[in-house]
């Protein structure tokens, strides 16, 4: 039998020398902060509350957040996007009508509510209501979704804050509490179970086995922190360098101010200096890299949004047509990403769904049909030059006139109307006939 220092130093042998420990530096020992993450879905569940409370904390006081998520608001919904159906008389009762609970939010200012929760809170919970026999989605505080309500089945499903679910990750409920935090009437009331037909949750699901979102602001919370502590030092060190502080020195060492214990220095003064006396200015220190420095941080936080400095901050210097171009095309690449999975499949494709359906029950409607979406266009960098390029790929046969015109943001069928009616009132171009012709 070995004894305990044998086996120690055949341990000591096997181990592998400190500085070839990895084969891969991004699992090196040498890594800051030690930064792991065993179970992501977990971590986001302990901390996505503490990061959307600094979020929206942020959101109300920092001009950059508040930048940041009006931009992600607008790139994902611009004047919000529009039902789209053979039916004209459906998209026109749709996109009209005002389904929040106090019959007041247009469908733009809803999806626009709907994302702002996203931006803020990484998630964005909501409710079918049917209130006077009319259809009504109701957006709740996301942490309305009881964080506290955890209970494991033993059959491989359970409850975990407040999202329950079956052995086979089937969502079959959420348990939802019936006042948002900051309530003037909140009281100590348990969560209320209601179906998951019922309820739409949705968040950017990164992790197997997520059930919470998390802020997208999350990666660069603590960049803004910091941005935030040196624009504050900043305006300190200005406030000091525009002190003027001047030492008066005489060469006998007497009082220079004649026993005045508050001497001033006043704008336009002239002051008679006696004989040897030395007068020096004291300058505040300077920071001459201090606009690099920032824009090194806001460039960081734009990176994590999928924006681009130049919108986050609305600083244009030195940007030139084709790097501006550059980057809203990938900036706009990822929102229509966002837009499609979050607002259209995410939200409004559930609650067209339950309004048509609750039409039709009532009467109001004949049947469901398929629902379409008409996306708001995008703005224009150069507008002659994308329009040459739209002639251009429709005289290739690469896009048909209806592609063109909804992604412009306009309804097909109200464009081709309105060219009709526009026909016989366009004044006719006489013929010019060529010199070698004869006009009969």
């Amino acid at each position: 039998m070995m004894a305990f220092s044998d086996i120690f130093a055949v341990f000591k042998r096997n181990k592998a020398d400190s500085k070839h420990v990895r084969s891969v530096n991004a699992a090196s020992s040498n890594w800051p902060d030690d930064a792991k993450s065993f179970a992501p879905s977990a971590d986001i569940r302990g901390a996505s509350q503490t990061v959307s409370q600094r979020v929206a904390s942020l959101y109300l006081n920092d001009p950059v957040v508040r930048s940041g998520v009006n931009l992600l608001v607008s790139n994902i919904v611009g004047s919000g996007c529009r039902l789209n159906t053979p039916d004209q008389a459906i998209d026109a009762e749709f996109n009209s009508a005002r389904i929040d609970p106090s019959r007041r939010m247009s469908s733009a200012a809803l999806q626009r509510a709907f994302i702002r929760s996203i931006a803020l809170a990484g998630e964005a919970l909501a409710l079918h209501r049917l209130i006077g026999g009319s259809y009504a989605c109701q957006i709740l505080d996301p942490e309305q979704l009881d964080r506290s309500k955890n209970e494991d089945f033993g059959d491989g499903g359970g409850i975990v804050a407040g999202v329950e679910k079956t052995f086979d990750g089937q969502i079959v409920a959420y348990w939802i509490l019936p006042q948002a935090p900051g309530d003037p009437f909140a009281r100590a009331i348990q969560s209320r179970r209601f179906p998951a037909s019922e309820v739409i949750h949705i968040f950017e699901q990164e992790f197997p086995g997520q059930v919470r979102g998390i802020s997208p602001f999350t990666p660069v919370l603590s960049v803004l922190n910091q941005a935030s502590i040196a624009i504050e030092a900043r305006l300190k060190q200005l406030q000091v360098s525009a002190m003027l502080t001047a030492i008066l020195t005489s060469p006998d060492g007497t009082d220079a101010f004649e026993g005045n214990p508050n001497a001033s220095l006043e704008p336009g003064a002239i002051i008679r200096a006696r004989p040897g006396e030395d007068v020096s200015v004291v300058n505040g220190p300077q920071s001459p890299e201090f606009n690099s420095f920032m824009k090194v941080l806001y460039r960081q936080v734009a990176a994590a949004l999928g924006l681009t400095y130049e919108d986050l901050i609305g600083d244009l210097e030195g940007v030139n047509y084709s790097s501006f171009r550059g980057g809203a095309l990938t900036a706009r690449r990822k929102a229509e990403a966002q837009r499609k999975v979050l607002l259209i499949e995410g939200f409004l494709q559930p609650v067209s769904e339950r309004w048509q359906a609750i039409e039709v029950f009532s009467g109001r409607q004949r049947q469901i049909v398929n629902a379409g979406w008409i996306e708001p266009a995008w703005p224009q960098v150069d507008p002659a030059k994308e329009a040459d390029a739209e002639i251009a790929l429709l005289d290739a046969g690469l896009k048909s006139r209806r592609e063109i015109i909804e992604a412009r943001g306009r309804e097909f069928e109200t464009v081709q109307a309105e060219i009709a009616a526009d026909e016989p009132r366009t004044p006719k171009t006489p013929a010019i006939a060529k010199p070698d012709e004869v006009v009969e």
